[in-house]
């Protein structure tokens, strides 16, 4: 009587062929045709073996969700090509077995698929549950600039202004600074060259007094051509600052109609430290100081007096 050889190469070469024929396929016969004859062998193998092999058949099967079957689709070929698979002379223990063997290997793997999908799926949901919380974050903190923040210049505007020196002044130790900058005959400059040209040069100006001071002073655009700067410095800073201002803020805008003479005129008043801090009464003082320094020709700067002791006026440059 001779001896039933399966077709196990016959038939892995046949399958490769079939899987790689598959429209969307990205592998090759030589990469899928040794691992399913290695399966198919080790099958045949299970089926003739006690105790039945439920554990070992489903572990072949989920081989075949694995490299290089991972861009394949194949389950029904699977399916037709396992079960219809000559495995061994009718009657005999293999070709019995061999159905529930291969049944096994097929439902793990198409197990295997199953969960694969619902892992992407899952993946791709939350994916897109984070991309959705990172833009409303973002949603809400450009709100919150926007609410906080002026629109052209990107300044603070009076409610941010207000918030940190509220914050500043509850710590009695710390002495609060305050400036008023006020742009000299502004109103020509909107009449001679436009409303789109000082818009141009608020934003300059905006810039050079983000340049020149310090980490410590809040820069608020208070209204039209006025902005206000305040925070926990000496004295000397504040006297420093002021004069570095006036001359950061003397020199011409270069704009989209050409050089745009600028100047400003800046107020100073402060709040010494141990004493509560009125910062409405503090910036009606740097604000009279302003209009000191104006009324005195402007491009300068004067401080508010204090304790009785007037500071003195300067004038930079």
């Amino acid at each position: 009587m001779s001896t039933f050889e399966p077709p196990v190469t016959v038939m892995a070469r046949a399958w490769a062929q079939a899987i790689c024929a598959e429209p969307g396929s990205s592998t090759t016969v030589q990469q899928v045709e040794p691992k399913l004859a290695e399966i198919i062998r080790r099958l045949l193998y299970l089926a003739g073996s006690e105790p039945f092999p439920v554990v070992e058949a489903r572990r072949l099967g989920a081989m075949l969700a694995r490299e290089p079957f991972e861009r394949t689709r194949m389950l029904a070929q699977a399916t037709r090509w396992l079960l219809g698979f000559p495995s061994g002379t009718p009657g005999s223990l293999v070709a019995t077995r061999w159905p529930l063997v291969a049944s096994q290997a097929i439902d793990s793997y198409a197990e295997t698929l199953q969960n694969r999908a619902l892992a992407q799926e899952k993946a791709k949901q939350e994916a897109k549950t984070s991309q959705r919380v990172r833009e409303i974050a973002a949603l809400q903190h450009r709100l919150r600039h926007e609410a906080t923040h002026d629109a052209l210049t990107d300044l603070a505007n009076r409610t941010l202004l207000l918030d940190r020196v509220r914050a500043i002044a509850a710590d009695r130790s710390k002495g609060i600074g305050v400036l008023v900058v006020d742009l000299d005959r502004f109103k020509q400059i909107n009449d001679g060259y436009g409303h789109a040209v000082g818009d141009e040069v608020l934003v300059e100006l905006s810039r050079r007094l983000r340049e020149v001071s310090t980490p410590e002073m809040i820069i608020c655009r208070y209204g039209g051509d006025e902005f206000v700067l305040a925070g926990s410095v000496s004295p000397s800073a504040l006297t420093e600052l002021a004069t570095v201002i006036v001359g950061a803020l003397r020199e011409p805008v270069w704009s989209s109609v050409g050089p745009v003479p600028v100047s400003a005129s800046v107020g100073t008043a402060y709040n010494l430290p141990g004493t509560p801090c009125d910062f409405t009464e503090l910036l009606r003082r740097a604000d009279g100081a302003m209009y000191s320094a104006k009324t005195a020709g402007g491009r300068r700067y004067a401080p508010a007096e204090s304790g009785g002791n007037d500071l003195g006026t300067a004038v930079a440059g």
